[in-house]
């Protein structure tokens, strides 16, 4: 692998900076926290005596509140950043262990929808923080890229400790476990000052400007059509995509898999994810970004369709996992390429962070796919849902004809709001 490469990728160890090892050391426990969280949420609220509904509303709740915290970051000054995901650390680390003692369904809803938020300001913090490592343009790259890379291998990591230590320990021990990396994040965080202190330069340029639009208004009035259709594409993908962290475990037992196994194959679905990052990642910068989600979405739409014949061929099952985590590996890097390069400077931090919302608010979808599975039985439902995700692929084809987008990433098809 080329040097230039190694760079795009994350893998010039040597000339990523100390103080963005700092952060990532910081981002990568607070990423294993949270993948531990997304990828056991079924299995906890089960053990609880939860339903389907209700393990959908407990998915729903966490995944719902972790999309808005990147609203709230995004009025957060720079400055304050450091000390918020400070604050971040000690209540995760306080409300995680509660699972030992928690019994109602109530207070495990509330308990997930507290530390949806919480995790949710953590890491959008952090994906801030990991540009501001230097103020050097060719540096910041090479920093970037390696947060990108390194907190990643946390999502792959995460559901195969969980798989292993399982029947060790128990899930609510689990909890408690994995809360200590909260504190072990601390001495990380604390040693990014003087020498290491981050550099805030290049941003809150929005404030500046006083242009910035909040998330909700720049749903309504945002008129960039590459990223609204990168918006159609993330919605369709992240249906498979939830219904495996939300109902793997409660479906992969009617298959006859047991937790730790389906746990391995959420594993399996994040090393494909990974390596779908890595695909962009070494083809930036992308000029047929359109081309991508297209394919993207043509992975999803194979998930949904997988999901419900699985029920008679149950072997589908594994070829899931793989086909629901390669477009979410995809259209992250590509979302967040579109948001950074095609708009105005000032509305580069409200299109981040609702394209960052909007990658998660398709879980509010989960306790209607719990309602239609105890009503109809999984395949009917998944098979319902999977129409779904074809019907946004069908929008999304649609949509790209209708505003003249081309898949050879002609930039004057690109809807590039800075021109307008």
């Amino acid at each position: 692998m080329g040097i230039w490469n190694s760079r795009k990728i994350g893998l010039a160890v040597g000339m990523i900076s100390g103080t963005e090892w700092l952060v990532i050391a910081t981002a990568f426990l607070g990423r294993f926290m949270l993948q531990f969280y997304q990828t056991t949420i079924g299995y906890a609220a089960a053990l609880f005596g939860m339903d389907a509904t209700q393990i959908g509303i407990a998915f729903a709740l966490f995944g719902v509140a972790f999309g808005l915290a990147a609203f709230l970051v995004h009025k957060i000054a720079p400055a304050q950043l450091r000390r918020t995901v400070g604050i971040c650390l000690l209540l995760l680390g306080a409300t995680m262990p509660l699972y030992l003692i928690l019994h109602g369904t109530i207070e495990v809803d509330s308990i997930m929808t507290f530390d949806g938020l919480v995790t949710g300001v953590y890491m959008d913090a952090l994906m801030t923080m990991g540009g501001m490592a230097s103020t050097d343009p060719h540096q910041r790259q090479i920093d970037q890229s390696a947060f990108a890379f390194w907190v990643s291998t946390a999502l792959i990591i995460a559901p195969f400790a969980t798989g292993a230590l399982l029947a060790l320990l128990g899930i609510k021990n689990m909890f408690a476990l994995f809360a200590s990396m909260a504190i072990i994040a601390l001495p990380f965080l604390a040693a990014l000052h003087g020498k290491h202190a981050l550099q805030y330069v290049g941003h809150h340029s929005e404030v500046r400007d006083g242009k910035a639009k909040s998330g909700f208004e720049f749903l309504f009035r945002n008129k960039n059509t590459t990223f609204n259709a990168s918006l159609i594409a993330a919605l369709g993908n992240k249906i498979p995509y939830f219904i495996v962290l939300s109902f793997g475990v409660l479906y992969g037992r009617k298959l006859g898999l047991s937790a730790p196994q389906v746990f391995y194959l959420i594993g399996v679905m994040f090393v494909f994810n990974v390596g779908a990052r890595l695909v962009v990642m070494l083809q930036s910068p992308i000029r047929n970004k359109v081309r991508y989600l297209v394919i993207a979405m043509g992975f999803a739409v194979a998930a949904a369709i997988l999901l419900p014949l699985a029920t008679f061929i149950h072997s589908l099952f594994y070829f899931v996992f793989p086909f629901a985590g390669i477009p979410e590996g995809m259209l992250w890097p590509i979302g967040l390429q579109i948001a950074n390069t095609t708009f105005k400077a000032h509305e580069v931090g409200s299109s981040t962070s609702f394209f960052s919302s909007a990658m998660m608010i398709t879980a509010a979808l989960m306790p209607l796919v719990g309602w239609f599975g105890i009503r109809m039985g999984y395949s009917a439902t998944f098979a319902l849902f999977g129409l779904i995700v074809v019907v946004l692929f069908g929008l999304l084809l649609r949509y790209i004809h209708a505003n003249g987008l081309h898949f050879d990433g002609n930039a004057a098809a690109t809807g590039d709001s800075r021109n307008a």
